[in-house]
């Protein structure tokens, strides 16, 4: 006879950013048995009294100490090793945010920002859902497929820096040129009117996405 398992339901939470043309993931440090002293993905046991989107935008709301977010449901993890203790299957949320936002939110010890490629040590089997989720996510970017792009710039920003985040998603250089005609030429930015005031070198012009334009589009 086959054995039954009583199945454990978990959120896990995926909260990114764009920071610095890089991007980031929020992860906090466990602070109990097992993986004690490990980063890992902000994550909640699903209980019978709350959806798993519910289950998300509590952990989102006690990570980052805001309310509102871009987010949805991606992919789920059931390998029969994923916790030593019980047999979990976890549903991966992604949140999209700013991090200049939450880092005025929420200041704590055991919660940071990692680039997603210079990753510290993780449990459980966190190293491999934010490689997979993640590959999900630059494809978005690139593609601007569910308006990805929309929700990591929502506001001001100039063309190298969109660029330079760009070229870090995609792991190789783009033509500068090219890349900001694409933009320029068919009215995907708007001019704002406005520089970058920080900084020693030349002002930057900024920009921001055009909606009408932009919204719905594939790039």
């Amino acid at each position: 006879m086959e054995n039954s398992y009583y199945n454990v339901l978990e959120t896990l939470l995926l909260i990114y950013a764009s920071d610095e043309g890089k991007l980031k993931i929020y992860l906090q440090k466990k602070q109990d048995e097992p993986y004690k002293g490990y980063w890992v993905l902000p994550s909640a046991t699903l209980d019978n009294k709350t959806t798993l989107e519910e289950n998300a935008h509590k952990i989102y709301k006690d990570m980052t100490n805001l309310d509102e977010t871009y987010m949805f449901q991606s992919k789920i993890f059931s390998n029969l090793d994923r916790n030593p203790n019980n047999r979990v299957i976890g549903t991966a949320f992604v949140a999209v945010t700013d991090k200049t936002l939450t880092d005025m939110k929420q200041e704590s010890n055991d919660k940071a920002w990692f680039d997603i490629q210079e990753l510290p040590k993780l449990g459980f089997d966190h190293a491999n859902i934010i490689e997979e989720v993640s590959k999900e996510i630059s494809s978005q970017i690139t593609t601007n497929y569910n308006d990805m792009l929309l929700a990591f710039f929502p506001s001001d920003f100039t063309l190298p820096e969109l660029q330079l985040f760009y070229e870090n998603v995609l792991g190789k250089p783009i033509d500068r040129r090219n890349f900001h005609k694409k933009y320029v030429n068919q009215e995907l930015v708007i001019d704002t009117g406005f520089k970058t005031s920080k900084g020693s070198g030349r002002p930057g012009t900024l920009y921001r996405f055009n909606l009408d334009k932009m919204k719905g589009k594939r790039l």
